[in-house]
């Protein structure tokens, strides 16, 4: 932890920026890291004022590999924004992460209120869909598969179910997502998750028959549910207005 809060401070520095929230995201977040699983550190920040009264655009991002093998990537205020107007799914669970590194007073809880405002069940559901998909058909006839990409399938999968049942934002960890699996499924993933913690990303495990019919079923489901889930709020009045708070509101000091 000491190392990533240093890591984040040398990024504010050197690119004069200030962070605005940072936490993890990926396998550590989502609850089935391997021991090998490396660490995917996100954040968002402000420039100065100054900075955004340019005609021309300029680069809205911070990407960091760092010796210790984090991966941090961050995300200007006012990209998150626009992003968020789409429902960006990438940016909405990181603020669901179990794992936080820093928030700024206030931050936090002002961002989930707008996301709140702009959730769009359609486009988050959409986003999973996908990469169940794309993640079932590399996997669809092998008898064994790396656990990692199976997990991606399963999250995503989870995801999809949550919101037929539930339109409220949906949770990052694997854990909360098993709130509509059956029983038995959800036990069978939890010995999974055992499993994942005690061996390489690499690891390649052998097909289980009933996670196999669980997830032919449950895309079943999927595909006869129809394509409307619910849409988000197209108003950017409440963005515009946050945005400007984070340029000209007062300056909070940062938690210690």
């Amino acid at each position: 932890m000491e190392k990533i809060i240093e890591s984040l401070k040398q990024i504010e520095a050197k690119y004069k920026i200030e962070i605005l929230y940072a936490c993890e995201t990926g396998s550590r977040a989502w609850g089935f890291p391997s021991p090998d699983s490396d660490y995917d550190i996100r954040f968002l920040y402000r420039h100065e004022k100054d900075w955004y009264l340019s005609l021309f655009e300029r680069k809205d991002t911070v990407e960091v590999m760092t010796k210790d093998d984090f991966d941090i990537t961050g995300w200007d205020i006012r990209k998150s924004l626009l992003l968020l107007k789409k429902s960006n799914n990438p940016l909405i669970e990181r603020f669901q992460s179990p794992i936080e590194y820093y928030s700024k007073p206030g931050f936090k809880k002002d961002f989930q209120y707008l996301i709140e405002q702009y959730y769009s069940p359609t486009a988050v559901y959409y986003h999973h869909y996908s990469i169940a998909k794309k993640y079932w058909e590399d996997i669809l006839d092998q008898q064994e598969f790396r656990l990692k990409n199976f997990f991606y399938l399963v999250r995503s999968l989870l995801s999809c179910n949550w919101i037929l049942n539930d339109k409220s934002v949906l949770p990052m960890h694997l854990e909360g997502l098993l709130k509509y699996a059956d029983q038995l499924i959800a036990d069978e993933l939890r010995q999974l998750v055992k499993l994942k913690a005690t061996v390489g990303e690499k690891y390649l495990h052998q097909k289980n028959d009933l996670l196999d019919k669980w997830i032919r079923n449950l895309f079943l489901t999927l595909e006869a549910s129809g394509e409307h889930h619910g849409v988000n709020n197209s108003d950017i009045y409440l963005l515009d207005e946050f945005f400007l708070k984070v340029l000209y509101g007062e300056a909070n000091d940062r938690k210690g």
